[in-house]
């Protein structure tokens, strides 16, 4: 229930009526916060006891199968996928739902933005952070943006009034399953919104279009943005949607897809009858997302970032890639802890894309059960980087030795998962 996929959609099916506990062993500590907050704390183990009152059990992929609880829920057939929940939920509301490899969360939560700033009071269920939201929900009484993961391939049951799909990328390489599954998860998807599809660019865009039954609006043909200017963290940008509609607005994240994202999220907001210039305005009001090229502060006049877009090997390229765009002038450092579980597939990807630094340190790789070592990675793989590797001893001394390597008017942006980013925030700006 404490990770970024239930927690915020066991909030919004108590906000819409139902009666919720949950129970998680492990759970993200953010979220277990967050939880804790609205007064839905997780417990902290798994029972059969937790169905004696004729509950329904809802697991996501990776809940162990094997677990009694699940098995007990399953024989008496009161087991749902998250992903039923959640078609469930987007179906009480006019909905936007967004997908795709990369930067689903930020666009979900921009059309958030754009809606509130409408007027609409929109009631959003994200799978990031929202610090002006105080978490990954907003709850209120109008239309329903929700992130829709496509990692596990079950979004294709999922329905929505506007769907909308940023790109497809190979995502998710210890699942098993390869880009053309999810190519056609993702088409059926789409083949079920019931007002309009949105598609940001990408190779498989034509392939994606064709499953639509309903109107297409694409980045590049009936929606464009153009960048005007970017510098200091805000992007300017000139936006296009159909019926001449031209509007001019100002992003705060400094994201590495602001002008992709910003446009996506106005369409979105367009599709629910959003008024333009309320829409392009609400764009601006998001000025960070926890965890995303978040700014944490300053440290002896080094600007400190902290990225979860060690992900994946695009993210962390172009998050650098936006940095480099914002602070033309500055060193760019970057500290970077990878999952074992990722470095067979993309440990050269990874080293190519940690070239686009003036200045790396790397941490020992770590070792989870939800994404174990699938198979042998080159120990070598970051020879092939382009700058200079260092390696830390240790987690614990790798923001540090970033640091060291930082002048007054560097970035230090520091790549990993959830807790660790946590806890390497707090150690490189104390509060």
């Amino acid at each position: 229930m404490a990770g970024r996929g239930l927690a915020p959609l066991a909030v919004a099916a108590r906000h819409l009526g139902a009666d919720v506990t949950g129970c998680d062993q492990g759970g993200n500590p953010m979220y277990l916060d967050f939880l804790t907050g609205v007064g839905l704390g997780a417990m902290p183990e798994h029972s059969v006891r937790h169905l004696d009152d004729g509950a329904t059990l809802v697991a996501t992929s990776v809940a162990r199968a094997e677990l009694p609880e699940l098995e007990a829920a399953r024989s008496a057939g009161r087991l749902l996928h998250r992903t039923d929940l959640l078609a469930r939920v987007l179906s009480t509301r006019t909905s936007v739902g967004v997908t795709g490899s990369h930067g689903k969360g930020t666009v979900a939560a921009l059309t958030t933005a754009a809606l509130v700033a409408d007027g609409q009071d929109p009631l959003a269920v994200l799978g990031l952070m929202v610090p002006v939201y105080e978490g990954p929900t907003r709850l209120g009484g109008g239309p329903l943006v929700a992130e829709v993961d496509d990692s596990d391939l079950t979004l294709a049951r999922v329905p929505t009034d506007v769907a909308v799909v940023t790109n497809l990328d190979d995502d998710h390489p210890y699942l098993g399953h390869g880009l053309a599954d999810s190519a056609r998860a993702v088409g059926e998807f789409v083949s079920r919104a019931r007002r309009r599809v949105l598609l940001g660019p990408s190779p498989r865009a034509d392939l994606v279009a064709a499953y639509s039954r309903t109107e297409v609006w694409r980045v590049g043909r009936e929606l464009g943005a153009r960048t005007v200017s970017a510098s200091g963290g805000e992007t300017r940008l000139e936006l296009r949607a159909p019926d001449g509609v031209r509007e001019h607005t100002v992003v705060r994240l400094l994201g590495p897809r602001s002008r992709l994202n910003a446009v996506l999220a106005f369409g979105a907001a367009l599709s629910l009858g959003a008024d333009p210039g309320a829409a392009a305005a609400g764009l601006g009001t998001l000025e960070r997302l926890t965890q995303r090229l978040e700014p944490i502060g300053d440290r002896d006049q080094v600007r400190v970032f902290a990225d979860y877009g060690f992900k994946h090997p695009v993210n962390m390229r172009t998050g650098l890639d936006a940095l480099r765009r914002h602070f033309p002038r500055a060193r760019l450092v970057a500290v970077f802890e990878p999952y074992a579980g990722y470095l067979a597939p993309w440990g050269r990807r990874y080293a190519d894309a940690l070239g686009r630094a003036d200045a790396v340190v790397l941490a020992p790789a770590a070792v989870t059960e939800d994404f174990p070592v699938g198979r042998p990675f080159d120990p070598d793989w970051a020879s092939t980087c382009r700058v200079r590797v260092a390696h830390a001893a240790s987690r614990d001394d790798s923001v540090e030795e970033g640091l060291a390597r930082c002048r007054p008017g560097d970035v230090l942006v520091l790549f990993a998962a959830p807790r660790t980013l946590t806890a390497w925030s707090a150690q490189a700006v104390p509060a």
